[in-house]
Formats: C-alpha cells, structure tokens, sequence
C-alpha cells in the first residue's frame, strides 16, 4: 500500500477505537450522533461528489475504510456501504441525486431493496402499494427498488421491525408502501450495481475475517485447558495460523488489482468458515455478546445470504468461460 493508505488505515482504526461502542451498536443500533460523527470524518459519504459533502475517495481508500470498520461493527460498515455503493449509483444521474447531500451529512437515511421485491407491488396512478420483505434499513426515509426494468425511490413509509440475527446495529423488517413514487429510469440498474460492488464487499468480508481472527487468536494465547494454553494445541493453531494465510491473501488479492469477480469469491466462501471456527475456540463462551465474536458469525451467514448465490456462482462460471453458459 501507498503510505497514504497506511495513514488513512490508522486514521480510520484510531476512530473506531475511540467512537465505536460495538457492544451498544449491536444493543440499540446506530445512533444519530455515531452517524453525523461518521459523516463530519467523511467516512459516511466516501464515494459521494464533494458537491455533495461526500469525500469522493477513490475505492482503495473506500475500501479501506469498510474493512478497518468492519472490524469493529460491520453494521456501521454496511451502513455506508448502502449509502455509497447501492444508493449512490441507484440515483446518480437521476432527479434523486440531490438527496446525496443530506444522505452523505447524516441527515437522510437511505435505504435499497437488493433483494428485488419490487415486483410484488402494486402501481396504480403514480402510487405504489403493498409489502416490502426483509429489508435491512428499515429507519430509511428514501428507499431505492427495482421493478422489472424499472428503478423507483419511494419517499415516507411505514415499516415493522423485528429480530434479526445478523447486522443487529441496522433496523429489519417489512416496508409498507401507500404513497406515490419516482421512477429515476427506465431500465434497472441492480445487476450492474451488485458486480460493482464486489470489491467493497469483499473489503467488508475481509474486515469481519480479520475482526473473527483476531479475537480468536487473543482468547487462544490466554485461555487455558489441561493445563496448556489453547494455542499449544496443534489443531487449532495449525487451523488459525492457514486462517491468517487466508486473510492476508485476500487482502493482496483486494489491493493488489486481482479479477473482483475472484477475490470476492474467496472472500465469501472464507468468512463464514473462519467466523464459525473463531467462535468455536471460545467454547461455549463464543456465543456470548461480551466476547464480540458471535456478530462476525452472525453477520458473515447474513452477508453471504443476500450478496452471493447461485446467481453470483454463475456470473463467475460465465466470467471464466468468458460467454453466456447454458446451465442445466
């Protein structure tokens, strides 16, 4: 990394040391003042134009700003990265591009239908009705859907929140819409938006693998069984250290210009795996929130769950192959 890099890295790991409280985050989520402290340090609007109080950082520096925050609350890192890699490209070149300003200062909480449930609303003279499913930002007041080839942001809602096991510092539930839209385009720009997002993604995952190691590593070298510490034990150390191999290839992988479409596999394919076994080393402790290891688990099923697929897998199988594939 350029030495800027380095400087931006510890800028951002000193802030959430001092800022970010993972334990309150993921019991009453992410407060106000936590958001506009994230957007006066021009993390929340990283990617955004300065012409919108964004940072307008180019993705290196973006992504190093989700990974090291990932380490701390990967709900405060999935926070910007809706604001900048989902809702940002949703509206930019649209009538909503304004909205970028008040989003990237704190003051509007966006908000973006990945899944794509827009089609199971109803239009009806320039009003859309019905029930989103499962969406993560529930306390937005502008959210992005997709309809066909059609992209809407949706102002005021009405939402029900309820428990979620991953991303606990983000509301979750269901949007209820009875009120008028306004279409941006007429073409959906979702797929083009998901495979640009590959490499913040993959920085988030990366974050969450580094957050999960760490502590495992800690608790190891301090824990005791039969009177040895756990680290003695060849299995776990053997497993931890090719888990910290992992990690740093991906990170060259990240910053070092490798195909997105590669190193995005490898990130989701090792996250759940490494989360899962770092709450392992904790025993029966590892599910406890005072440890803060269980969230990356949590957070590491939730991600892959949304983000990456057999949709994904095939955009990889016809990335190498290099044409349209005919699954069977």
């Amino acid at each position: 990394m350029k030495e800027e890099n380095n400087i931006l890295k510890e800028t951002v790991a000193e802030f959430c040391e001092k800022n970010l409280d993972e334990k309150k985050i993921e019991n009453e989520g992410i407060s106000k003042a936590t958001t506009e402290l994230l957007a006066s340090q021009g993390f929340l609007g990283a990617t955004i134009p300065a012409k919108y109080s964004g940072s307008e950082l180019d993705n290196t520096s973006y992504e190093i700003i989700l990974e090291e925050i990932s380490k701390y609350s990967p709900s405060v890192a999935m926070k910007i990265f809706i604001l900048n890699s989902l809702y940002y490209p949703s509206v930019k070149g649209t009538s909503a591009e304004s909205t970028l300003t008040d989003a990237a200062s704190g003051k509007l909480d966006v908000a973006v239908d990945v899944i794509g449930n827009g089609s199971d609303l109803k239009e009806n003279s320039g009003k859309l009705s019905g029930t989103l499913k499962s969406i993560l930002g529930t306390d937005a007041e502008n959210i992005i859907l997709f309809n066909g080839k059609t992209s809407m942001v949706s102002g005021k809602f009405k939402s029900a929140a309820r428990d979620f096991m991953g991303f606990r510092g983000m509301k979750f539930g269901d949007v209820t819409l009875d009120n008028s839209i306004t279409i941006l385009d007429q073409k959906s720009r979702k797929d083009k938006i998901i495979e640009e997002s590959y490499g913040p993604l993959s920085a988030i995952a990366l974050g969450m693998i580094s957050g999960a190691l760490q502590k495992a590593i800690d608790y190891t070298s301090v824990r005791k069984a039969f009177g040895n510490y756990l680290k003695d034990f060849e299995p776990i150390s053997f497993r931890l250290s090719r888990f910290r191999s992992i990690e740093s290839v991906l990170r060259s992988a990240l910053y070092g210009g490798v195909d997105p479409y590669y190193a995005f596999n490898l990130a989701m394919e090792s996250m759940v795996e490494i989360a899962r076994y770092s709450v392992n080393t904790h025993g029966g402790y590892g599910y406890f929130q005072d440890f803060g290891v269980e969230k990356f688990y949590r957070d590491s099923i939730v991600m892959k769950s949304i983000f990456y697929g057999n949709q994904e897998l095939k955009k990889l199988a016809e990335h190498v192959y290099s044409e349209k594939i005919n699954f069977v």
